[in-house]
Parts: structure tokens; sequence; C-alpha cells
């Protein structure tokens, strides 16, 4: 008696005991775990299944009530009344307007004004372009026509402006990997680089007097791939009002004053000029080769 009750006190006998009792406790809940699995086989697909078609009735619930013509049409409303104000608050009525124009403005509200000459500046400089050709644009501004007209055809631009606002403006909004802009003074410094297929000088001539017309000519000249390369441009012709900026030098009256400057460096120069009641353009091109002056005369 004294060695079973002895056996029955040992410490491994009772750790055994403890064991077949948590045993038979896990074989009581078996059922329980197995219906729980069953249940939970059915119930995560079920709510899978209705997570996905509440996602569903509430995208199209968002995409019915954010994309339908009655938004469309506020949208644009919006956009044309607040680049009228933008513009206006910027250039009517002052006499320190900017230099640069946020042609953004001219993107939003073409429903309204209706006048393309906007568009004529980009596609009369892309029209000399040629794929993958190197374009240097001087007095970029907003850096609108580089991100829009040149970076579907270029690679590469280098866009010049002196001023650091335009620069900001244009890193800002027509950021492109093939468009670098820097901020430089087309006067006091060289180019950034040489061989350049297109240059293009845009709605900027105006701004210099002739003598420097002549420093950035001659800039151009050595900096201009040849024989093919091109100088593409546009300005406009002179009110008998006066100038049509504060910041204008020299306003060319015509375009044979024009073309005469420029064939002090060029031996082929050709104009195209479009009038609208409240501008008359002045597209040039100047180049080596007759070719690349296409359709101006």
């Amino acid at each position: 008696m004294a060695g079973l009750y002895e056996g029955s006190m040992h410490p491994g006998n009772e750790d055994q005991g403890r064991s077949r009792g948590v045993v038979k406790n896990l074989l009581r809940q078996v059922p329980g775990l197995v219906y729980a699995v069953r249940c939970s086989r059915s119930f995560f697909p079920s709510l899978l299944a209705c997570s996905r078609t509440l996602f569903n009735l509430l995208r199209v619930f968002i995409r019915d009530l954010a994309f339908n013509e009655p938004v469309m049409c506020f949208a644009e409303s919006y956009l044309r009344r607040y680049y009228a104000y933008h513009t206006s608050r910027l250039w009517e009525g002052v006499d320190a307007r900017p230099e640069w124009f946020d042609h953004r403005a001219d993107l939003y509200r073409w429903a309204e004004l209706r006048v393309p000459f906007w568009v004529e500046r980009g596609v009369f400089s892309r029209e000399v372009m040629f794929q993958d050709c190197r374009v240097l644009d001087l007095c970029c501004g907003d850096g609108f026509y580089p991100y829009y007209f040149y970076s579907g055809t270029a690679s590469q631009i280098d866009a010049l402006d002196r001023d650091p606002t335009a620069i900001a403006h244009a890193r800002k909004w027509h950021t492109h990997a093939k468009i670098r802009y820097v901020q430089q003074d087309l006067i006091a410094h060289e180019f950034p680089g040489a061989d350049y297929d297109v240059i293009t000088w845009d709605g900027a001539i105006e701004h210099f007097s002739l003598d420097e017309i002549r420093q950035v000519l001659q800039k151009c000249v050595k900096a201009m791939k040849t024989p093919y390369g091109v100088l593409n441009g546009h300005t406009i012709v002179a009110r008998d009002s006066g100038k049509s900026h504060p910041d204008h030098q020299h306003e060319f009256c015509s375009a044979e004053e024009l073309k005469n400057l420029l064939r002090e460096f060029f031996p082929f120069v050709g104009t195209l000029e479009t009038k609208y009641p409240e501008r008359h353009n002045l597209y040039f091109r100047a180049a080596f080769h007759s070719d690349r002056l296409r359709r101006f005369d």
C-alpha cells in the first residue's frame, strides 16, 4: 500500500493526469470548433462578396454624382470666371503689368473669347520641329508652349527666362522630363547649350532694344545647328495709339522692318501676318537654308 501510495503521489504521474484532462477537454470542444470552422468558411466569402457589392455601389454613386453634365458645366463656368478675374486683376487698369502671361487663361476661356491667336503661336513653332529635335525657347514665360506644343516632339528643350516668378510657375505647372527651365538673362549670359535645331523667340523680341535684339540674334547664330537650324518667333505690330505694354522697348512697325533686321544675321527670312480686332500678329522665321522657312515668305 505504501508503494502504491508513493507511486500515485509522484510528480510525473500528476503531470500525466493533468495532460489527460486537457486532452479530454479539447475533445469535448471539437464539435464546436468544427462547427465554427464550417461557419467561417461560408461567412468570410459572403462578407467579402457583400463588401465588393457595397464598394461597387458606392463607386457608381460617386461617379454619377461627380461625373455628369451639370457638374462639368459648373466646372467649366468656374474656370472661365476664375481666369477672367485672375487676368483682369493682373492686367487691366494698372501700369505695372507682369512681363509674362498665364496661358491657362487662354485655354480655359477659349469658349468665351473664341480667338485662336494663342494657338497660332504654338502651331507655327511646332511646324518647324521634327522628331527628337533639340529646342531652345527664349523668354519661355509660364512654360505653356514648351509643355503643350513642343514636348511631344522634341527630345530636349532648354527654356530660358530671366523672371524668377515665371520659372517657378513653369516648374510647378508645366514640368516635363524633356524640359529644362533655366532662369537666365539673355543679354548677360551665354545660352546653356549649342547645336539647337530650333530656337523660338515667341512674344518677347519686343521687350528688348534694337541693340539688345542684335546681341541675342548673334548668340542665336552661334547656338544654332547648321545648315538646317531655324529661328522661329512671333511679335506684334506697333499700334498708332502707342505701346501695347509698358515694358516693350521696340515694337516693329511692319514686317519689312523686322525682315531687314533679321537679314543682318540670316540669309533667308520669312514672315506671316494674322490680324484680329485687338492685335496684329507678326510671325517670323530666319535660317541658313531656304527650306526651313516652309510657307513663310
